[in-house]
């Protein structure tokens, strides 16, 4: 057999073995769907949406966005005023870095 002949045999088997490979790996694999992350705040290991109100030394707190101006914002725990308004930062003039 010559070595042009062996060479073509080889290129044959081997196309013929990686044809026979699935494409892709994660097509066997079981698929996992899970939900979007929940907004919530947290207190005593439980979950409570926006708007629950929890009251802890004397003072009323509200499950509420961080920021006035981004109601997709994520959900804290702010001290209520007087007046039932949540009390949120004041970031107006301000330079934060994180």
């Amino acid at each position: 057999m010559s070595n042009a002949m062996y060479k073509i045999n080889f290129l044959s088997f081997l196309i013929l073995f990686l044809s026979c490979l699935p494409l892709n790996a994660k097509e066997n694999s079981p698929r996992v769907f899970i939900d979007s992350p929940q907004r919530v705040c947290w207190f005593n290991s439980s979950q409570y949406s926006e708007g629950s109100l929890i009251k802890q030394f004397n003072e009323l707190y509200v499950c509420s966005h961080k920021y006035t101006n981004q109601p997709d914002s994520q959900l804290v725990w702010l001290k209520l005023d007087e007046n039932g308004q949540p009390k949120r930062l004041d970031l107006r003039g301000k330079i934060r870095v994180h």
